[in-house]
């Protein structure tokens, strides 16, 4: 299932303060607080191999967002400094690590560990929208919870295999769903004795501005680029795949990891929006007859902006244009493998074929 969604180029260049404050809704503010550079994955080829006391940069980013979330408190400027080095100290001697704060493949491993054993919240956007067999992190483990707390006797291990699959199975049949043997939207509710997820209600010409309400999200949320992400049967985060992976991160990181690519991201958005459902892979999406072409002085926020050297038979790049700021028109996308959901310019997409709105 190959499914285009990188960008032909790639850049780092930042948003202008009065760009991101007027986007985040922020008052004017210091300049360091709008030009944080952006999360850079510690693998990319993009980042030094020892990431060490004096770099500036995406990698550092993205450095202290996985010391924050390990229960460190660093103000998040990009700026590896003496609070960072302190922190990263910290953190390896914590975890049986030489604490010389260079940040190399045994410090890099350990920040991206998660313990598969600490259970997930289903409704989170770490776990695939379709629990699987296959899959082996936290969301399995919270669904085995679940599962033995209705009557199950599972072996806890968070790993979905078989006998996981047959609990799922004969929960759902016990509760009168289709026996899947997948954990969907729905068997998640039940087990959690929660109501049934219904399909948003079209907003009509609401429903735009809940588009760009839903990217906005998205960016506080650490939704990762996975090639083939988004493009289960139900719309979400899913695990991606690596046929016809083309990301520079390797060996492929998508067949193990949850999140979205570029049209997976759209197709999710739109989803929860009441659009229905808007095509799964970028050709299916630009070609789908409810979306008409507009030019840039008549499209609205939370159209979609598309990009290919191949034009409209061809696309393989798509974001959610979210408006101009300074005249500059801007966008929400999935970039790149090793990229989180990302605030740009539309122009930082490489040939742009123009922008689709939905009739």
């Amino acid at each position: 299932m190959p499914v285009k969604g990188t960008l032909a180029r790639r850049t780092t260049r930042l948003l202008a303060p009065a760009l991101a404050a007027a986007f985040l809704g922020l008052a004017a503010g210091p300049a360091s607080a709008a030009t944080v550079p952006d999360r850079i994955n510690l693998s990319s080829p993009s980042c030094p191999s020892v990431v060490q006391q004096g770099e500036d940069d995406g990698c550092v980013t993205e450095l202290q967002t996985l010391l924050n979330q390990h229960g460190t408190s660093l103000t998040v400027d990009g700026a590896f400094g003496s609070g960072t080095l302190a922190a990263v100290k910290s953190f390896q001697s914590a975890n049986g690590l030489t604490a010389d704060g260079l940040v190399g493949s045994a410090t890099r491993g350990a920040l991206y560990y998660v313990n598969p054993a600490t259970p997930i919240n289903l409704g989170s956007p770490r776990c695939a929208v379709d629990i699987q067999q296959g899959e082996n992190d936290g969301c399995v483990e919270e669904v085995q919870n679940l599962l033995n707390s209705h009557g199950a006797g599972l072996t806890i291990d968070h790993s979905f295999g078989p006998a996981t699959a047959n609990a799922v199975s004969t929960y759902q049949t016990s509760v009168g769903l289709p026996a899947t043997g997948v954990a969907d939207p729905t068997t998640k509710a039940k087990l959690y004795g929660q109501p049934a997820p219904q399909t948003p209600p079209d907003l009509g010409s609401a429903r735009y501005a809940a588009i760009v309400s839903e990217a906005r999200a998205a960016l506080t949320q650490n939704i990762p680029y996975v090639w083939g992400g988004g493009h289960d049967s139900d719309t979400g985060p899913s695990i991606g795949t690596c046929g016809g992976y083309t990301g520079t991160i390797l060996p492929c990181p998508a067949d193990h990891t949850v999140g979205l690519d570029c049209s997976g991201f759209t197709r999710w958005l739109y989803w929860q929006a009441g659009a229905g459902d808007i095509g799964q892979a970028t050709g299916d999406q630009i070609s789908n007859p409810r979306f008409t072409t507009v030019s840039l002085a008549n499209a609205i926020p939370g159209d979609l902006a598309f990009f290919g050297s191949g034009g409209p038979s061809d696309p393989d790049h798509v974001g959610v244009y979210t408006g101009t700021v300074d005249g500059v028109p801007m966008m929400i996308d999935q970039p790149f493998t090793g990229a989180y959901t990302h605030y740009q310019p539309v122009s930082d997409g490489a040939n742009l074929i123009g922008y689709y709105h939905l009739t």
